[in-house]
């Protein structure tokens, strides 16, 4: 049963995550079939804070060294990427938090048992009236829609003399919205990452004060070390872990199939094959450096943020590098069990069919696309990184 209240626990996030593996695995069909978390799965996660690591500390949330937070998201991703996917995207959600002022973060976030989604794309219109915004749009890919209670929806403002159209001089905020006011268009009919439940929503017409409007200039109201963590990098990284999760599972698999796979007649075995052999030990090669330089480079971001220094390019860009890298040496290497894996890849019941559906899924998303390695060379060769989220 959901928790109402909010506790302050000691766990770390990567024992929570070992806590709840076990459930993810026991409802990987149920999650599959019915294109959203299998309710036990979201019972769990929320009793363990999984979905709030984001927050404060007094609203339940990790407040602390964001390895811990990486390490969850890859145990979790390596049971469900669903479930790894929807922790990260909660974070997000419960980050873009930090720009409230404090009575409005207690607010939206005072219930523990609240699911949070989110939207950083524009796809929505503003406009000014009199205490506030009337909002209307339609988003897409709005993962955990059909679990939320709050959604922080980005859109252009309006009104004032603003541009009525993205580009030169138009400004964006996110508003947080409550669930009553979101209409769920079933959309999420997808192979890769099918638990997400990524729908498109609609909001029409609803008004949202002032006061639950923030922008990545916004105040940030709790000032803490965690909160002053750079948000872009900071996702990719957490995108980065989920493909790593997925990976190691993926490598699990075959090296489980090895030992149970006996192949008739004459010919060898599977973990008797060279393609095979070699595939195994590239992929735990593989595996451990992703991570190491992922977890590096996040460190030192971490120890910036204690230290309340601000950020280099090239810090910053150590990061971005790394995730990009961490992830699509994923989705290569998954690619690459699943062809060493032979024909029984093909069949659903074994993780590596699923893996490889859902690391392509994952390195689809716009935080690790190629674009990210190109800001990270200009801030290598002494030029100024051009992305809108490099340095928020």
């Amino acid at each position: 049963m959901h928790k109402s209240t909010l506790e302050i626990t000691t766990m770390l996030p990567s024992d929570a995550a070992k806590a709840v593996y076990e459930t993810a695995r026991a409802h990987r069909e149920e999650t599959e079939a019915s294109r959203k978390l299998a309710p036990a799965l979201v019972n769990h996660l929320t009793e363990t804070g999984l979905f709030r690591m984001g927050l404060p500390k007094f609203l339940g949330g990790w407040e602390d060294n964001p390895i811990e937070v990486l390490k969850a998201y890859e145990i979790l991703s390596s049971g469900e990427a669903a479930a790894g996917w929807s922790a990260w995207n909660n974070h997000l959600a419960c980050t873009f938090g930090r720009f409230l002022n404090e009575e409005s973060m207690r607010e939206i976030y005072k219930d523990a048992s609240h699911v949070y989604a989110n939207s950083a794309r524009p796809e929505g219109v503003a406009e000014i009236v009199p205490g506030g915004y009337k909002i209307n749009g339609r988003w897409t890919l709005v993962s955990g829609c059909e679990i939320s209670d709050w959604f922080a929806l980005r859109c252009l403002v309006t009104g004032e003399g603003l541009p009525k159209t993205l580009g030169p001089g138009a400004k964006l905020k996110l508003f947080f919205i409550p669930k009553e006011a979101i209409e769920i268009i079933d959309t999420w009919h997808v192979g890769g990452l099918r638990g997400t439940g990524s729908h498109d929503v609609k909001v029409e017409g609803h008004f949202v004060p002032e006061a639950y409007a923030v922008d990545f200039e916004s105040p940030v109201a709790i000032d803490n070390p965690y909160s002053r963590l750079p948000i872009g990098c900071m996702n990719a990284a957490g995108n980065a872990a989920i493909a790593l999760g997925i990976y190691k599972a993926a490598m699990d698999d075959l090296v489980k199939i090895c030992f149970e796979k006996i192949t008739p007649g004459k010919n060898p075995d599977l973990r008797d094959r060279d393609r095979v052999q070699s595939v195994v030990a590239k992929s735990k090669t593989l595996l451990d450096a992703s991570r190491c330089q992922l977890y590096n480079s996040v460190s030192v971001i971490w120890e910036q943020a204690q230290a309340g220094n601000d950020y280099s390019d090239i810090q910053l860009a150590d990061v971005w590098s790394a995730s990009y890298q961490a992830a699509t040496t994923a989705r290569a290497m998954v690619t690459e069990i699943y062809a060493a894996a032979g024909t029984v890849a093909l069949y659903t019941k074994n993780v590596i069919e699923r893996a490889h559906r859902d690391v392509h899924a994952v390195n689809q998303h716009g935080i690790v696309q190629p674009h990210w390695m190109n800001q990270a060379g200009m801030a290598y060769l002494g030029l100024k990184p051009t992305g809108a989220m490099f340095r928020i």
